[in-house]
Order: C-alpha cells, then structure tokens, then sequence
C-alpha cells in the first residue's frame, strides 16, 4: 500500500505572514480623522462703486466698497449677521485688474456687537471667465481669534463693453462669502 500524499503549506503560509507583516510598517501608522469645526459661515453680496470708472487702461481709481453678510451660521448661536464693511480706496485699476491683490487688514462688527480683526492677502483669479477675489488669512484679534480665514467674491464676469465706453465701467456686484473655521 502507498502512503497518501501531503501537501507541506507551512512553509508557504508562513512566508506569506512575513510577507504581510513587512509590508503593514510601508502602510504607515493609522491616524484618526481630524474634523475641521467651522465657527462662521457668511453669505453676502460685494458692491464696488469706482470713480471714474475703470477702463482698459491703468488709472487711479476711487474705490468705494460695501461688503453685506446678512445670513450668517455660527458656533455663537449670538452672530447671525455683520454690520457692512465699507472700504474707500484710491488703486491704480482697470478692467483688465479690477481689484486690489496683496497684504490687507480689516475688521467686521458682527450683529452680537463684537468684533473680529483680520490679516491676510488678496489675489484675483480668472476661473472660465469669471473673476474671484480671494482673502485668505487669519482672525488676529478679537471673537474666533487664531482662526483661518476664507473670502471669496465671485464678480461674474465684466461687461467689457461698458469698460471700452465713455465713463467705463462704475459698478461691479456679486456673491460674497466668508468661512472661519479652526485650525
């Protein structure tokens, strides 16, 4: 009578555990999610009024600029809007750059009567043709102090028939928002 033939799946078996156990530390540690607690999320509009209006051509321009958050959601059940932030400014613009990029501080009054100071920088996109001006920084003072900080104004796109008119173009609206959430 013959012996019954055995199948040796140790060795096998057990090369694929190191296998698998030398490949779990190229994986990496597993880290727990981190959730991001926004403190404020605003909806507004954004009104820019420029004298004299903004052309192809660079000049010195009067911008007077008027920010409304009417609807607000925050972690103070308190805030529920802003007072409007208003902005007169003498720029060198045009339609080609209609808005203001660089380092820029401001302050909101909220409807609760506090404030929240502001530090950061602008930059102007193009995204398919419509502009973005976007604030990003920080709350330096004040409620939600330490704060990141996310403005965003969607200017659509210009009417750049109005900017090759006599007079140019004088007003420029939009949605704006704004999100503070915790680092």
């Amino acid at each position: 009578m013959c012996a019954p033939k055995t199948r040796r799946t140790a060795p096998a078996s057990a090369a694929a555990a190191l296998l698998l156990a030398a490949a779990i530390p190229l994986a990496g540690p597993a880290t727990a999610a981190h959730a991001v607690t926004v403190d404020v999320n605003c909806t507004g509009t954004d009104q820019e009024n420029y004298t004299p209006g903004l052309t192809l051509k660079p000049q010195l321009v009067h911008d007077h600029s008027v920010d409304t958050f009417p609807h607000c959601v925050s972690t103070d059940r308190t805030l529920t809007s802003s007072q409007p932030a208003i902005a007169d400014t003498d720029l060198v613009l045009s339609c080609l750059k209609p808005f203001f990029t660089g380092p820029l501080t401001f302050t909101l009054v909220w409807n609760n009567g506090r404030t929240s100071a502001f530090s950061g920088t602008t930059a102007t996109n193009s995204t398919g043709g419509s502009l973005l001006s976007t604030f990003t920084g920080k709350v330096t003072a004040g409620e939600f102090q330490g704060d990141s900080a996310e403005f965003v104004f969607d200017a659509g796109q210009l009417n750049m028939k109005q900017c090759a008119q006599p007079g140019g173009l004088t007003r420029e609206s939009g949605p704006v928002t704004l999100t503070l959430q915790k680092p």
